[in-house]
């Protein structure tokens, strides 16, 4: 029962070979990513379980949300990710969307636990993108809300630029002085 119990996300088996296919594709999004075996699957299901019901789902929710920023940004016409970039994108939406997954969507509590557990492992190699995307979507808003020229990835890039050198103007102006201080010498000797 036990053995059984490690290798369970709720009633689902979690089988050898689909277990093998979830982690070639966490690593093809992030090389950096710990390897999970059918044991970890079933204490996240467990601990998952233990969860008040409605929490369940918030814990589950709050990873899946940022699926919205990852599709956002791949279909944004003002937002240009490298070929690589995009290539993990789609990965990691491709599997979200199978119903038919390690654990099937349909499954009770537990149908969206390894979109989450995935999404959650292969976010470090999106989350920058991610975050920069978002910092262009709030500069784009401003550009609009002013009434200016709407605004692309270019536009963002130099205004970012622009600011960091400013920054870096200001750092420097503060850590200087406007007269050189020099060491004082004594003119008298008291001895």
């Amino acid at each position: 029962r036990s053995l059984r119990r490690r290798h369970t996300a709720g009633s689902v088996e979690l089988a050898e070979k689909a277990i093998e296919h979830f982690n070639t594709l966490v690593h093809q999004l992030c090389l950096e990513a710990p390897q999970v075996d059918a044991d970890a699957i079933a204490s996240v299901a467990r601990w998952l379980d233990s969860q008040p019901p409605e929490q369940r789902e918030i814990l589950l929710q709050s990873r899946l949300d940022r699926l919205a920023d990852l599709e956002a940004m791949r279909n944004d016409p003002d937002w240009t990710l490298d070929p690589a970039q995009t290539h993990r994108v789609e990965l990691m939406l491709d599997y979200v969307a199978r119903a038919n997954d390690l654990i099937p969507d349909g499954t009770p509590v537990h149908g969206h636990l390894d979109d989450a557990l995935l999404l959650e492992l292969a976010w470090p190699v999106f989350a920058e993108d991610v975050e920069d995307y978002r910092d262009f979507c709030r500069y784009r808003e401003e550009i609009q809300a002013r009434g200016q020229n709407p605004a692309t990835q270019s536009d963002w890039l130099r205004s970012r630029s622009e600011e960091g050198a400013l920054w870096e103007q200001l750092h420097r102006v503060h850590e200087q002085h406007y007269v050189e201080l020099r060491t004082h010498v004594s003119l008298f000797r008291i001895t």
